[in-house]
């Protein structure tokens, strides 16, 4: 019989990576996916990146991911998201062909000779020596990864009508004690939802306010040119909820499987069905709503931000509530999906089941949210059981290094009582894990895989040049009357240099612009760089002594366990995350030891915290 070293149950985000980078290092490996479900399909939001996510995009890269690769090859709008913010939140997103997203994954995977696609559905997993996996045929695996998604027990939900399945028009997984008798799922099961989906033609674009795509957004893939684009470009809408908008969800709550009992799965906090925001901001009215395109060729759209599993007829009304959508027709009607998830606290860093060696769990099944979670998921878990068969060290991202990292704990260290999303502010270091980085902090993990592919020794390049970038600014002065660094403030006053500097010094200066300046000045020195290159440096340099402030800060963190804190004060700052005011509310800490214990409370909220205290 044949056995292969890693076998992936699921086709989605999380198992293409999972399979992607496990055949890079020689080995068997099988995709069980389930029959008429696209491989790398985006049932939900047309998009990769965002806020934090477009960090794991770039780290996923770097470290021989796929999900970049395939973004900038079906990207048709690409932004950077906090554009007017620091550099550190400054997070890249495009909006893709969900289509070519699916085609682009297909043909890739397909392409690798030691990647076999087997479109079964999975019925029940035992392990002996090895694993066993029943589908229509069996199949024997020495690792077994379980990417699932949400078909794990699926249940949708439009008003009063209630199916199976993991995603519209399509079948549902058993619940994992069918499938494997062993592992228990989480305390309870988690809520996703997807809005309608209108016919673009429908829709009067001239009474909304265009975005249109930015040239020069970096792509994804680090081994793309950097701003030439596959796909042709287009723009995305934005339209806006209004008074009546809101008024026809309220009256409507009785009907609303979220609010009369019909759901009983707990849904994200952070990206709300639209009867989520009606009802839990009562006052407000105006919500945004981005109208995006699924795909050049395909005739709808995705109106993110109003997400329901209410009733067609009130679908319709409300749709059509909103400017420059009264003719809007929906093509596919908005719904809820339920579905069961496992307690993460029985896996370890590496992803692997405390309870069953060799079962590995990456995804949605993990009880995160987004596409880009589950793909960072789905790279550690794939790494990981390969690592294992080779008999080489684990791999473990630090938390201070890497997104992937904290969410990976986050994951591993609690129970989760919502599906978990990763912003920056999730991390106590996001000064540092930043997106113009990323290479600089992947390399020395991806060093360790020893490959010598083309990436490899593209990073290797990479990183020397900072290096000698870096000691170029440290020991190169600029006179305080030199005219590359004479800029106007926002009141048209003249600023310059008061004293001789060097160039990591002036970078530092808040009234200059550190890329635009260090390209001056290798300008003037007759040097050409890489876009790539100088942007690190230059940001680096900018942000080296709050780095280290920052540090300091966390190392005095161990120290403040019994400092005493007043929550009021904490839940009234603006700095601190609406999720966070509610937990300390409902708990009260007296220190900030208790402040620490409370699950859900984000590093960067600590962070705050301790700077005041201290």
């Amino acid at each position: 019989m044949k056995i292969y070293d890693v076998l992936i149950v699921g086709g989605g985000h999380a198992g293409i990576e999972a399979a992607y980078i496990a055949s890079q290092f020689g080995l068997e490996v099988a995709i069980v996916t389930m029959p008429g479900v696209s491989i790398g399909s985006a049932p939900c939001n047309p998009s990769v990146g965002g806020v934090g996510k477009g960090q794991v995009v770039r780290e996923l890269d770097a470290l021989g991911g796929l999900m970049g690769f395939l973004a900038d090859r079906a990207g048709i709008q690409f932004r950077t998201l906090n554009d007017s913010k620091g550099f550190a939140v400054q997070s890249s997103r495009v909006q893709i062909d969900k289509e070519k997203y699916s085609l682009e994954a297909e043909e890739k995977i397909q392409s690798i000779k030691n990647i076999s696609v087997i479109r079964e559905k999975v019925q029940a997993i035992t392990k002996d020596d090895v694993f066993e996996i029943v589908a229509d045929n069996r199949y024997f695996a020495k690792k077994v990864i379980m990417t699932v998604g949400t078909f794990l027990n699926g249940k949708l939900h439009t008003g009063n009508e209630s199916t199976t399945g993991g995603r519209v028009g399509c079948d549902k997984s058993g619940g994992l004690s069918d499938l494997f008798s062993e592992i228990k799922t989480g305390t309870q099961r988690f809520k996703t939802g997807t809005p309608p989906r209108l016919d673009k033609a429908s829709i009067d674009y001239s009474r909304l306010e265009e975005q249109p795509s930015d040239s020069t957004v970096r792509n994804f893939h680090c081994l793309h040119s950097p701003y030439s684009r596959f796909s042709e470009q287009v723009s995305c809408y934005l339209a806006r909820t209004n008074q009546s908008t809101m008024e026809i969800i309220r009256h409507n709550k009785e009907r609303s499987p979220m609010f009369n009992g019909q759901i009983k799965g707990t849904g994200a906090r952070y990206c709300p069905s639209i009867e989520d925001k009606a009802f839990r901001y009562p006052d407000k009215n105006i919500h945004h709503v981005f109208i995006e395109p699924e795909g050049l060729n395909l005739d709808t759209v995705y109106p993110s931000g109003i997400s329901s599993s209410l009733p067609r007829d009130v679908q319709e009304e409300y749709v059509h509530s909103i400017e420059g959508l009264e003719e809007g027709k929906i093509l596919v009607y908005g719904y809820a999906v339920e579905y069961d998830v496992v307690d993460t606290t029985e896996l370890n860093l590496t992803l692997e089941h405390r309870g069953v060696s060799g079962l590995f769990f990456a995804g949605q099944v993990n009880g995160t949210s987004g596409y880009e979670e589950a793909a960072g998921q789905g790279f550690i878990a794939g790494a990981n059981a390969s690592l294992s068969i080779l008999g080489m060290d684990s791999l473990i991202l630090n938390r201070h290094e890497s997104y992937i990292g904290v969410m990976i704990e986050d994951l591993t260290s609690n129970t989760r009582d919502e599906p978990y999303r990763l912003f920056t502010a999730r991390s106590e270091n996001r000064l540092f894990l930043r997106e113009d980085n990323t290479l600089l902090r992947m390399f020395p993990y991806r060093a360790k895989f020893l490959l010598n592919l083309e990436l490899d020794q593209y990073q290797a390049r990479f990183v020397n040049s900072y290096e000698t970038l870096s000691d170029f600014c440290d020991e190169t002065m600029v006179s305080e009357k030199s005219p590359l660094l004479v800029e106007f403030s926002g009141d048209g006053e003249l600023q310059k240099l008061t004293k001789r500097m060097s160039v990591s010094e002036i970078l530092k200066q808040a009234w200059l612009n550190p890329i635009n300046t260090l390209n001056r000045i290798l300008g003037y020195n007759g040097i050409a760089i890489d876009t790539d290159l100088v942007r690190a440096v230059a940001i680096s340099k900018k942000y080296d002594g709050y780095i280290k402030r920052s540090s300091d800060q966390q190392e005095k963190l161990k120290k403040m366990d019994t400092t005493k804190i007043n929550w009021e004060e904490i839940v009234s700052s603006g700095n601190i995350s609406f999720e966070c005011k509610q937990r300390i509310t409902r708990i009260r800490p007296e220190t900030f030891g208790q402040l620490k214990l409370i699950e859900g409370i984000r590093p960067a909220t600590l962070a705050v915290v301790a700077a005041k205290a201290l």
